[in-house]
């Protein structure tokens, strides 16, 4: 049976339902800039999983403005931010168990994101995540954000962990490949908003599940977690 020693967890879309909070945030933003679209079609559709230069063509074929492109980045980060203090944010299906069975068990977990450590903190803290995990690693800390390896590198160094005995946790095409290119077979692919092509799914997915609760399921049947 498989060994097991690290789990390391993206954090947008996997461990948390960010998606929701992102498009309420480009809404609010939007409208303060007089934009006036659809933006779950015509904006958000559009920009999901991509890099800040797509997201920049985008709006500037909505505005034609480049000036106005950092202005909405920024009024976008601060409208999130606000949603997030006011409301809180919905922890995915299944995070619950598989961190508890992770802990049961003496697996060490963490969280390799290519988030500000702003966000990461307030986001972790509201949900009453951050200290259940053994290390946390943020996008400003390393020098290439994913698809680079840079975040699942420096996660696996900290804990010294043998990458054979690790499970990279992720719903992005980028996140996925960060994984591959650290060399880390074992990737599961847990979907949110944005599907991966079957091309794509065959070429980086070590497995598929639906939720965080078929991850816990699987990990439990399929290795050595004493």
């Amino acid at each position: 049976m498989n060994k097991l020693s690290l789990v390391i967890f993206d954090m947008d879309g996997l461990l948390l339902d960010t998606e929701t909070i992102s498009l309420a945030a480009w809404k609010k933003s939007f409208k303060n800039y007089n934009i006036n679209i659809d933006v779950e079609k015509l904006f958000f559709s559009k920009i999901l999983g991509s890099n800040e230069s797509s997201i920049k063509n985008t709006i500037m074929e909505i505005s034609n403005n480049e000036k106005i492109f950092y202005d909405i980045i920024n009024n976008q980060i601060e409208e999130a931010f606000n949603i997030v203090k006011e409301n809180g944010i919905n922890i995915k299906k299944g995070a619950e168990e598989l961190i508890t069975f992770l802990n049961k068990h003496n697996i060490k977990k963490a969280v390799a994101t290519s988030s500000i450590k702003r966000k990461v903190d307030l986001y972790l803290e509201k949900t009453n995540l951050k200290e259940r995990f053994d290390y946390i690693v943020c996008g400003d800390a390393v020098k290439h954000p994913k698809p680079h390896p840079d975040l699942y590198n420096n996660a696996c160094d900290y804990f010294n962990a043998d990458k054979n005995n690790v499970i990279i946790l992720e719903d992005s095409k980028n996140g996925l490949l960060s994984a591959k290119n650290a060399n880390i077979e074992k990737r599961f692919y847990v979907p949110d908003l944005l599907l991966l092509s079957e091309e794509d799914e065959k070429e980086l997915a070590y497995k598929k599940f639906n939720d965080l609760l078929e991850v816990k399921n699987y990990i439990e049947n399929n290795f050595q977690c004493n």
